[in-house]
């Protein structure tokens, strides 16, 4: 693999925006200042000029192009990336140094473009962080490249959707078909060169993402690099109830040890966990915990200091060697071994999941595990130092727990998981100990109407007056209640998969009251304020578990499915939800929801349903929620809401009275290794799913759940083979 060389002059990885010569000043910006004391900002809206100009965002900074060359030999080549609009651009050398200069690749981000985060991969003796991108109709349209740090990583992804989003935009704007094919083609990196284009000009604004080609020639991560997400989270909690009941039993060294009371009665095991504040950025203490480095590692963790890689795959998943002295623990014990894995995604609020199992054989899930997760804490404006909140979660045994509990003075201060839970302290106490590994973090700055500049205090906390119940939103806004209502009678539908009576049935599906999920309220654009979910907009009328050779589409168009029954046909509107399962053999989980009256077109639901691609991915969301099962799973599934169209491939298709949505779980890495964690204990968990649509406006609020289902411990074995010809 080609070592690439180091430009004479670093430059940082940087975000501008372009604003017409007419745009005003009222405009929401994020401002903050780099560890090289350069200035940044962003706008949360475009700026509208007289002439009707809108603002354009640019993104510009070093990766690694990533590839094989026509005689089968990889290369690994520093390049200067630049998305300019809704184009994207590929130089050998940075262009601002050298004007004049051509781009060697050049293309448009348009809708069908797919972007995905492929995990670490070692390159040039150092760990980087994978992005891959392809277009969805066309695989010869493909490239990657290879970025410092997963927070940079996943600032490059934000910079395509912007484009794309971009590219979106002017096509809808488009008046005829000669200016919609004049756009250009999609960024291909196995095609020929481009024409160039010049330069924007009136350069107004600088964000800075990372650092320049020097950090990614380094050998060691930089963790005090300058990493951020601009993106505005929805708080801390999650989207869905969580069953745990955590009471704090503990303080030692500033860290907070909790247990689970929820069920503490079945006395098999009990769930703890050490949790504690950590004053730098999510990204610098998930590059620490899975650092290495020997000596690093021995000044904060004093049970597996010793680390040693034994493979890699996928660029989320590691087996690990490692030895401990016990002397350190009790005293008359050798040295010894052990052997693990360990998994790790970010989830799409900048949180950190890292599961950790140990080495047990195939026919045995693991029992005895633990997990870290990182998340990010929003400080108060004007900060000057990010936080993050670091939690170390494990299963035991409860003797030695309950005895530590009532004294002090046990030997459970001198076993293993009482090591495991303080590696939370001495992470603490590491980073505390080196302020290289804390930089700056973002304040907000609203600039009004009058010129004058404000500090803008954002609230993340969810009141418990904002905790009611968000009654269904009024049919007329949603439906057409001109068209006389049609009855759905259960009976004439069935699917593969039947209808439980109740929670205690298995491998069956029921409906779940929405209660159990948070939503967007009406004043969340205000106070960040959720509420529970009300009854679904639409009745979910049967459930088809399938199992195929390879994963297919638009399963609505078969002859044998319910859509094309006459019962079927008479329905006014039917939401075909299409999970497909990447597994040996394949699986898809088809949910299929229906309506008593059409939609209303002018509705958000309207528009979701006629809408075109990209705005379906930027809206459809679904929350998921383990009800019961084993910790581990729930801790790597989560209760966060997930914009499905960017995270996996989504596809759809939209014929007579139905709107089909195939959701491509296999096209993610990380969607293929926590769906291969939750098959290994499917049998025995019990899941909810909520679908929505995202309200990102005020108009569109309160958000509503427009279906739920509950899968009991569903079997595979009793999936149904499909006849896929049509």
């Amino acid at each position: 693999m080609e070592t690439p060389t180091t430009p004479a002059t670093p430059t940082s990885v940087t975000i501008k925006k372009v604003a017409s010569a007419g745009s005003c000043n009222n405009c929401n910006n994020n401002i903050y200042n780099n560890n090289n004391g350069a200035s940044a900002s962003t706008s949360d809206g475009d700026s509208k000029g007289g002439g009707g100009d809108e603002a354009r965002f640019e993104f510009f900074g070093w990766v690694y192009r990533l590839g094989v060359n026509k005689i089968g030999h990889e290369y690994c080549h520093l390049r200067f990336l630049f998305i300019r609009g809704k184009y994207v651009e590929m130089y050998k050398r940075d262009p601002h140094e050298n004007p004049g200069i051509r781009p060697i690749k050049k293309g448009i981000a348009g809708p069908t473009l797919m972007v995905e985060e492929l995990g670490r991969r070692k390159l040039n003796h150092g760990d980087f962080y994978v992005i891959r991108f392809y277009n969805r109709l066309d695989d010869t349209k493909k490239g990657e490249f290879a970025c410092a740090t997963a927070g940079e990583v996943q600032k490059w992804i934000e910079a395509f959707d912007h484009a794309k989003q971009q590219a979106e935009k002017e096509i809808a704007r488009a008046s005829s078909a000669r200016t919609k094919l004049s756009m250009g083609a999609e960024i291909n990196l196995d095609g020929h060169r481009p024409l160039v284009r010049r330069y924007a000009k009136e350069l107004k604004k600088l964000i800075k993402i990372g650092q320049g080609p020097e950090t990614l020639l380094q050998q060691s991560s930089c963790y005090g690099s300058d990493v951020r997400s601009e993106s505005l989270f929805e708080g801390d909690t999650g989207d869905a109830v969580e069953g745990h009941e955590w009471r704090c039993v503990r303080t030692v060294n500033g860290v907070r040890i909790f247990q689970d009371v929820a069920d503490s009665k079945n006395g098999k095991g009990v769930l703890v966990k050490s949790v504690a504040t950590v004053d730098a950025s999510a990204d610098t203490v998930f590059e620490v915990v899975l650092n290495l480095d020997r000596h690093q590692r021995y000044e904060w963790d004093m049970l597996t200091g010793d680390l040693e890689l034994v493979d890699s795959y996928d660029g989320h998943y590691d087996v690990l060697y490692g030895t401990y002295d016990p002397k350190y623990l009790t005293r008359w014990q050798s040295k010894r071994d052990f052997l693990f894995s360990r998994q790790w995604f970010r989830g799409q609020d900048g949180t950190y999941t890292i599961l950790q199992f140990p080495a047990v054989h195939t026919k045995k899930p693991p029992r005895s595990a633990s997990t870290w997760e990182i998340r990010k804490l929003n400080t108060p404006m004007g900060a000057n130092i990010e936080r993050c909140l670091v939690t170390q979660m494990l299963e035991m045994y409860s003797s030695s727990w309950f005895r530590w509990k009532k004294d002090n003075s046990s030997k459970f201060e001198k076993s293993i998981p009482y090591a495991l839970l303080s590696q939370v302290a001495g992470l603490k106490e590491f980073i505390g100990a080196n302020p290289a590994l804390k930089f700056e973090s973002v304040s907000t700055v609203v600039h009004s109407k009058d010129g004058k500049v404000k500090i803008k205090n954002v609230s993340w906390a969810i009141t418990s007056l904002a905790l009611k119940r968000n009654s269904v939103p009024c049919e007329n806004k949603q439906f057409d209640c001109a068209a006389a209502p049609v009855s759905i009678d259960p009976s004439k539908f069935n699917g593969s998969l039947q209808k439980g009576k109740d929670d205690s049935d298995s491998n069956v599906w029921t409906c779940p009251s929405s209660t159990g999920f948070m939503i967007r309220g009406k004043t969340y654009l205000k106070d960040n304020a959720k509420v529970m979910g009300g009854e679904p907009l639409l009745k979910l009328i049967a459930v088809d578990w399938f199992k195929v050779d390879k994963p297919f589409d638009s399963v609505a168009l078969n002859p044998k499915c319910l859509v094309q029954t006459d019962a079927g046909k008479k329905l006014p509107f039917i939401l075909v939800i299409n999970l497909q399962i990447p597994a040996k053999p394949n699986y898809s989980l088809v949910m299929y929801y229906a309506s008593e009256r059409p939609v209303n077109k002018d509705s958000l639901l309207g528009k979701f349903v006629d809408g075109t691609d990209m705005f379906r991915d930027s809206r459809f969301k679904l929350i998921p929620s383990i009800v019961q099962g084993y910790w581990m799973v729930k801790r790597a599934v989560g209760t966060k809401a997930c914009l499905l169209g960017k995270a996996v491939t989504c596809r759809y298709c939209r014929q007579d009275n139905f709107l089909e949505i195939d959701v491509d779980i296999g096209s993610s890495s990380v969607a293929r290794s926590v769906i291969g964690l939750v098959l290994g204990y499917v049998t025995t968990i019990v899941v909810d799913l909520a679908i929505l649509i995202e309200a990102k406006e005020e108009a569109e609020l309160p958000e509503y759940i427009l279906g739920t289902v509950r899968l009991n411990r569903i079997n595979p074995d009793t999936a149904v083979s499909l006849d896929l010809e049509v």
